[in-house]
């Protein structure tokens, strides 16, 4: 009796391939899920607006030069609290160097007590204070290190306290007026006063410069003049934005990668490949003639019987027809689909 052997299934028949492929139903979800995911990121990250802990309604100094090149200065702050989840019982304020003294006794009565940290005083309050709470608290120091000579004259250029993560709404820097000042960067001359007005964003400045006639401090040794250095100005709250920002897009383009996998399955469905996983079926489109694909069948069978040499030695065309002939584990994207036989395929 003749030996029947099961009819196996033309893998290569476009009806084959019609019939066994099926529509992604599962990547559909997880893509729905990775666009909603997606436009939230991107949502919050345009919507993110880091808020500060504290606005700062005023911010005054005044300023008088003493006889011997020092400067009394007056601070004054009316401070808003706003973090409700922290409350306010001190506060930092920066000096322009570590040469300055505090008067213990020009302390207001919302202070108990303030300390000098090297080129900082450290406010502390009576009380602490909540979220939505304002208060107003003042004190003076005696800044010695900002007189310096430049041709026949002298000159300060005094930088105040600024704040990286507290914003001002509104500032008044005065400076006490004298008939020895030759010129000054500031706004406008008022009551006795140079002034310098306006308000300042998280990690903003404003350098006060006068300049003074040479007998105004005749006999005062001036300090070496370092210019002032921006380093440690920046803005907290954009940088945090910044931060938020860019780790959004990071995700977002992460997930862009999971979806142009999924899209591809939706390809490789639709026209038997996909472009992230090259020509995976001989037919695309339902049953119409992949060139490409067998092209490629062709090539590999010439591969294969060229290196089925009667000699002994590495004669394979490529490492990948070598692995596959001789069972080895290469990820060989076609092994054991290709036939030795032409196959006729219809157009």
């Amino acid at each position: 009796m003749a030996n029947r052997r099961k009819k196996e299934p033309d893998s290569f028949s476009p009806e084959y391939v019609k019939k066994n492929r099926t529509f992604p139903k599962a990547n559909t979800v997880w893509l729905v899920i990775l666009v909603i995911l997606q436009t939230a990121a991107l949502i919050f990250a345009i919507a993110y607006t880091p808020k500060p802990q504290d606005v700062i309604k005023e911010y005054g100094i005044t300023v008088t030069p003493l006889e011997d090149g020092t400067l009394d200065i007056e601070y004054s702050f009316v401070w808003n609290a706003l973090d409700t989840g922290e409350e306010l019982t001190w506060v930092e304020i920066g000096m322009a160097n570590p040469n300055f003294t505090i008067y213990k006794n020009s302390l207001s009565q919302e202070i108990n007590r303030a300390e000098k940290y090297m080129d900082y005083a450290r406010i502390y309050f009576e009380r602490a204070y909540k979220g939505g709470e304002t208060l107003e608290f003042s004190f003076k120091i005696n800044q010695g290190g900002l007189l310096h000579s430049q041709g026949d004259g002298y000159f300060y250029s005094f930088v105040p306290g600024w704040f990286n993560s507290t914003p001002v709404e509104h500032y008044t820097f005065r400076w006490d007026k004298s008939s020895l000042i030759k010129t000054a960067n500031a706004n406008t001359v008022r009551e006795g006063y140079y002034i310098w007005e306006g308000e300042m964003d998280c990690g903003t400045y404003v350098m006060m410069n006068v300049n003074y006639a040479e007998r105004a401090f005749e006999g005062i040794t001036p300090t070496i003049y370092i210019p002032f250095d921006s380093e440690d100005v920046y803005n907290q709250l954009a940088d945090d934005k910044a931060g938020i920002v860019f780790f959004m897009i990071i995700i977002i383009l992460g997930i862009g990668v999971a979806e142009l996998y999924i899209v591809d399955s939706f390809v490789s469905y639709n026209r038997g490949r996909g472009f992230l996983s090259g020509y995976g079926h001989h037919v695309h489109l339902y049953g119409r003639y992949n060139r490409r694909y067998a092209d490629a069948r062709d090539r590999h069978m010439a591969q294969s019987s060229s290196s089925r040499g009667g000699f002994r030695g590495g004669g394979c065309a490529c490492a990948c027809a070598c692995a596959c002939a001789g069972g080895g584990r290469a990820g060989c994207s076609q092994k054991d689909t290709y036939e030795n036989k032409k196959v006729k395929y219809k157009k």
